[in-house]
């Protein structure tokens, strides 16, 4: 098991997707951000739970630790910028609990990290998904709503997360949610991929 980045603090999340999810966004109230717009590639895994994306020029992995009653408990596991150098490729491969292929560089960026490691690895499908985010603060807990394109394929997304389970399982009374019905980001792009193809 990969060791986790430093002050790396294990988060309960909850997410929903849907092609009009305005009800819910409604129930959160006022954002507390301005609307965060970017451009990612996610990684899809095949073989182990862990997620991993590329955003801000910079590979990032969570692992999911836990799943309790539909709940799920992530921790960020590894970031790095590009280029990637051969030992930052084995932690990342180490915190995806995924073999690493041969290396032929001493160090890669974000294309040729696509092209060689990711693109040859039946495990791994690099989707690429566009996002407008707006935060929130919903009983004690961090929610986001979030329009994305994957494809031609428009769909929004609801979140909340907490450090604290019992508080999360709170807010989601509060916003009428079932947590049985958590779809992670990496499933909820799996599925829209699917759609657009």
């Amino acid at each position: 098991m990969g060791a986790l980045e430093p002050n790396a603090t294990p988060r309960w999340e909850w997410r929903i997707f849907g092609a009009d999810l305005a009800a819910l966004e409604a129930k959160l109230g006022s954002p507390t951000s301005l609307p965060r717009r970017s451009d990612e590639i996610y990684l899809l895994n095949a073989l182990t739970p862990h997620s991993a994306k590329i955003r801000d020029e910079a590979l990032e992995v969570k692992r999911l630790l836990r799943v309790d009653d539909g709940l799920e408990l992530w921790a960020p596991a590894f970031r790095s910028a590009f280029p990637l150098s051969a030992e930052r490729l084995a932690a990342a491969a180490a915190a995806l609990a995924l073999p690493l292929i041969y290396l032929g560089h001493a160090s890669y960026d974000e294309a040729r990290f696509l092209e060689e490691i990711v693109a040859p690895c039946p495990a791994l499908r690099a989707v690429a998904v566009r996002k407008s985010r707006l935060r929130f603060s919903f009983h004690d807990c961090a929610a986001e709503f979030v329009r994305l394109q994957i494809g031609a394929a428009p769909m929004e997304s609801v979140a909340l997360e907490s450090e604290d389970e019992r508080r999360l399982t709170q807010a989601l009374r509060a916003l009428d949610a079932d947590p049985r019905l958590n779809v992670n980001f990496p499933k909820g792009v799996e599925r829209a991929a699917a759609l657009a193809s």
